[in-house]
């Protein structure tokens, strides 16, 4: 579907497209270019291209509102089925902690709500159904509602990470912002044809606390591909230990993830301070970028431990796989997490992990068995965790192997477009 194409008035076609509002999403043609301080790449990003890649391929003609870097077209068919619209209201270059710049996200679905009131008329002739994806501030379920009700189409809502049910306010606009966002999210999703959430437990939650009927309440939880252990490849590691100077004999530590204050990354490098304390000769690896990098390198310097502790900055998601098979572990240190999309890629590449004991993740690991938890916050306690696991490697791979299976059993990208498929069906778009 081109930006000008798409059945027009009269021609008696019933609508089947989707308007996909997000802030995040890949633009993979683009990696190289990404300005990880304007907009740091992460999990989200690559789960809605998948998802939207996915549908699109059975059939589903795609229209993806999002956010991009400058550089990027503003408007680009990537895929069969598949137009990106890139809108946004300007915003001044304040570096925020959580999105690149203060208010990024807002301007994102302010314009976005512009383009959809300025496109109308067409776009009632083409889209069936919206679907936002939400990330937390309020603003995508909000103006996802208010999208949805100027084209008359049902409203789907994923929930990527809930305010007003798991995320806590981690920086001073957070908390100002906090209860606007909060009643934001409940007022969009109580009005939201079906909503999709990443496990059972927060499904349950969020039919009670959002008072909705549990009918329109569905988990719907994936990985951004079926084969992620495929990307793997020899020359890949090689690339990377060249780049990074690992050192393969001495054990690498890794985080993966988008460096930002919800993420915990603060933490990570305590952890490996106090290991450095006790004698062990590590390789610390940060394999991300985001807006409080610089943050963190300064504190891996004045912890004395800047020698053995590498940020890599954005990497190709395809090479991930690769960093994750060059390391002993994996520690995920986050604040908070609806579910953790870098736990299921460890498992898919036989690494165990560490990670705090917060909300989603303990729905995925179990103590012991596929991973360890350990208290939020309590660094000695992350070493203490780590420090089992290098001393232990059968441990390491008895972990391993009995979380290897689950991403594949439970986590199929392809199975989820199946269930998408049939909610699609159940709103009346045509599958």
């Amino acid at each position: 579907m081109s930006t000008e194409d798409g059945p027009r008035a009269g021609t008696g076609q019933r609508p089947r497209g989707v308007l996909t509002l997000t802030p995040f999403f890949l633009y993979s043609e683009f990696q190289e270019c990404w300005e990880p301080r304007y907009d740091s790449m992460g999990g989200m990003h690559l789960l809605v291209r998948a998802l939207v890649e996915e549908m699109a391929g059975r059939g589903l003609p795609h229209r993806v509102l999002t956010m991009a870097p400058p550089g990027v077209p503003r408007d680009l068919t990537i895929a069969r089925n598949v137009t990106v619209h890139a809108r946004r209201l300007p915003v001044l270059p304040i570096p925020s902690q959580l999105e690149g710049y203060f208010g990024l996200v807002g301007a994102w679905a302010k314009g976005s709500l512009l383009w959809v009131l300025r496109h109308r008329e067409r776009l009632r002739r083409e889209i069936a159904v919206l679907h936002a994806h939400c990330d937390g501030s309020g603003s995508a379920p909000f103006y996802g509602w208010l999208a949805a009700r100027a084209l008359g189409v049902p409203l789907v809502a994923q929930i990527h990470s809930s305010r007003f049910l798991s995320q806590h306010p981690t920086t001073l606009y957070e908390r100002l912002t906090d209860p606007f966002a909060k009643w934001a999210e409940r007022f969009a999703v109580q009005r939201s044809a079906a909503v999709l959430m990443l496990t059972e437990k927060a499904r349950a939650e969020m039919r009670e606390a959002a008072v909705i009927d549990p009918r329109r309440v569905h988990r719907l939880a994936y990985l951004a591909t079926d084969r992620f252990a495929e990307d793997d490849t020899e020359e890949r590691r090689a690339e990377i230990v060249r780049r990074f100077g690992l050192d393969l004999d001495r054990p690498v530590v890794l985080y993966v993830g988008r460096i930002s204050s919800e993420k915990g990354v603060e933490f990570f490098v305590e952890a490996a301070a106090e290991l450095r304390r006790r004698g062990r000769d590590c390789q610390f690896l940060v394999a991300g970028d985001g807006p409080t990098r610089q943050d963190i390198e300064k504190l891996a310097a004045d912890r004395g431990i800047a020698d053995r502790f590498t940020v890599t900055g954005f990497l190709p998601h395809e090479l991930i796989p690769s960093v994750m098979a060059l390391s002993e572990l994996v520690v995920l240190p986050s604040r908070y997490e609806e579910l953790g999309v870098v736990i299921l890629e460890c498992m898919s590449m036989r690494r165990p992990i560490v990670a705090h004991d917060v909300n989603g993740v303990h729905k995925l690991i179990e103590h012991g068995s596929t991973g360890l938890l350990v208290p939020p916050f309590d660094t000695p306690k992350m070493a203490d965790a780590i420090e089992l696991l290098l001393d232990d490697p059968a441990m390491r791979h008895r972990i391993a192997e009995t979380a290897a299976p689950l991403p594949s059993a439970m986590y199929s990208l392809s199975t989820a477009a199946d269930q998408l498929t049939e909610i699609y069906g159940e709103l009346g778009v045509c599958v």
